[in-house]
């Protein structure tokens, strides 16, 4: 016991200097960030005057014919300007570093309970069938999403999600992702930049906007006709012969203006056929030079995984997508003129600018929309990837070792669940192979929690990332759960229905032979203790199998002596409860072998029932 008091000492002096670290951080950097709000007050300030001197020294030196205030004045005008132009690059400065400061106030968040306030927690992500999720806190309110999610972009939030919930990888992409993940998790100055630039992405404004429209018109065939192609040079042109003869005293001028209203009626008119190609542009541009950011620092971060090689190919200079997305910047820009509205409408009277910018983009969509969707997803699997290396910050894991043998088993040494901070976390080791494990205790003794630290270990496992422990080795098993089982009063479904529907997907699974888990929380609770442990005998021999490992909770001891249908007898394992004088107490250790023990009359009593 003396030896393990100093290892888990140790473990939690080495989490808690990382917390320490980044606390110094936040601490240094919110004082940079204070310097800068001055500066940029004191800018604002002397922009402000300049402006106006400016403009009183220009009026005063041309009415009263004075050069010394017009010199004055235009000196400040152009002061001005530049000063417009580093208040700018001060201001997006500032913005970075408030942003690099959120992502050090959430790291200093995962080391208690702060981060259960995170806005995401992925519960759109969702659905009424994924039981599992809900059972094992992976998505939703304080779940392993919330805790780990560094994703600025909504498709990278999406990723993430989905391979939270079904990772579905096999045993060469497990190791290829543990290679990248943990790759990164070494990467701590890219990590930061790259995780500031996301919550960047994600700020404000920009964070309802996603790709997917831009996406999908770049994958679609939508183009502008080819008549108003020819139309935007031939209109504008017919503008400037107008003027030309009018100039020449041939016609009327005014017909230059007859021209230009009529060009710009027509672009009014049609505004829809140039816009079908801009407007996917107008969402995607709001974080356009965000994933510019994100390309260029993935390109100039050198990788050896094999993940991380692939992505920095896909994005860098070389393969031409840095290139294509500072072009479509400039379009953006070019579209951008029409917050100008005066402007805007001079220059489609004048030269159908809506149309021009339509076809930049079409041209564009030719010879880069195929890449889109592989750009954009190349970010999505880096924030994907860097979501999972908050645990190697926050929390002391090992990555381990997945097989995919027909014989399942887990070994685990020091396993924790990563939800619960590690100042109250307890550790305990498991070891299970196919078959059936009993687990029976006292109440709120650790068996819930015990089965959830397994599967959401599982699921890291699954996806490449670490997991909280000393050491584990796993092979790969489809998780089923039943725990947090509820009614549904509209669709006439009692909970003791629901329980049986949710083991009868396990049953009908495991005819299927291929690896399985069953982590079934106090089983058919829902009935009388007759048919419970008539029922759960049957289904637990069932189930138990050398390809499926069933752990099941339960305060049934008569579960105990069960044998599965092959006759090799289940294996026990209890928690139980001491008291210190009158007080009960939980050390939420696993032991060997069936409880002895039960304490509902104490609970009663703690809760003045009894």
């Amino acid at each position: 016991m003396l030896y393990s008091n100093i290892v888990l000492k140790t473990k939690n002096e080495r989490v808690f200097d990382r917390m320490e670290k980044y606390r110094e951080q936040l601490d240094d950097l919110k004082k940079e960030i204070k310097e800068l709000e001055g500066r940029s007050t004191t800018y604002s300030g002397v922009r402000f005057v300049s402006f106006i001197v400016a403009v009183a020294g220009l009026i005063i030196g041309i009415y009263d014919s004075r050069s010394v205030f017009i010199a004055i004045g235009i000196v400040l005008a152009v002061a001005f300007i530049a000063m417009v132009f580093v208040h700018g690059k001060l201001s997006e400065k500032l913005e970075y570093k408030k942003a690099e400061a959120e992502v050090l106030r959430r790291y200093v968040a995962r080391f208690g309970d702060d981060w259960k306030k995170f806005c995401e927690n992925g519960s759109e992500y969702l659905g009424k069938d994924d039981l599992s999720a809900k059972d094992m806190d992976l998505l939703g309110q304080n779940s392993l999403f919330q805790f780990i999610c560094t994703a600025g972009t909504e498709e990278g939030r999406r990723s993430l999600a989905k391979s939270i919930k079904d990772p579905g990888y096999d045993i060469a992409m497990i190791g290829k992702r543990q290679e990248a993940i943990k790759e990164l998790g070494e990467k701590d100055d890219f990590s930061l930049a790259f995780e500031t630039l996301g919550v960047k992405a994600g700020m404000g404004k920009k964070k309802k906007y996603t790709a997917d429209e831009f996406v999908a018109y770049c994958s679609s065939d939508d183009h502008i006709p080819g008549i108003f192609n020819m139309l935007r040079f031939v209109f504008p042109l017919i503008t400037v012969v107008l003027f030309v003869l009018g100039i020449m005293n041939r016609i009327n001028i005014g017909w230059t203006l007859v021209s230009f209203f009529a060009v710009l009626l027509f672009s009014w008119l049609f505004s829809g056929v140039a816009g079908q190609a801009v407007m996917p542009m107008i969402s995607f541009g709001y974080v356009l030079d965000d994933y510019i950011n994100m390309f260029e620092l993935i390109s100039r971060e050198q990788f050896e995984s094999e993940l991380l090689c692939d992505i920095r190919e896909n994005l860098s200079q070389d393969s031409g997508a840095l290139a294509a997305i500072k072009k479509l910047r400039s379009i953006s820009a070019a579209f951008n003129i029409r917050y100008n509205p005066i402007v805007h409408q001079l220059l489609c009277g004048l030269t159908m600018w809506d149309f021009h910018i339509g076809s930049m983009m079409d041209r564009w969509k030719k010879d880069n929309g195929q890449d889109v969707a592989g750009w954009i997803k190349a970010v999505s699997d880096m924030e994907e990837l860097m979501s999972f290396t908050v645990l190697t910050r926050t929390r002391d894991v090992v990555y381990p070792q997945v097989g995919d043998s027909a014989n399942v088993h887990v070994e685990a040494k020091g396993m924790r669940h990563p939800l619960i901070a590690p100042e109250v976390v307890v550790e305990n080791d498991a070891s299970f192979k196919g078959g059936a494990a009993i687990i029976t205790g006292s109440n709120m003794s650790g068996k819930t929690t015990f089965l959830r630290t397994l599967g959401i270990n599982l699921v890291l496992a699954y996806a490449g990332a670490p997991v909280c422990a000393e050491y584990m080795e796993t092979d790969v098993m489809k998780i089923f759960t039943s725990m947090r089982v509820t009614d549904d009063v509209s669709n006439g479904i009692s909970t003791f229905y629901a329980e049986i529907l949710r083991i009868k997907t396990m049953v009908e699974y495991r005819k299927e032979n291929k690896p399985m888990l069953c982590l079934i929380d106090e089983i058919f609770k829902g009935t009388n203790s007759a048919d419970r442990i008539v029922g759960a005998t049957q289904v637990i021999r069932k189930l138990a199998a050398a390809n499926s490992m069933t752990l099941v909770s339960t305060h049934d001891f008569e579960l105990c002596d069960l044998k599965a249908e092959d006759g090799t007898p289940a294996v026990n394992y209890h928690f139980e409860e001491y008291y210190e004088g009158d007080q009960l107490k939980f050390d939420y250790k696993k032991k060997d072998g069936r409880c002895t023990t039960t304490n509902a009359m104490a609970i009663l009593h703690m809760a003045g029932l009894a």
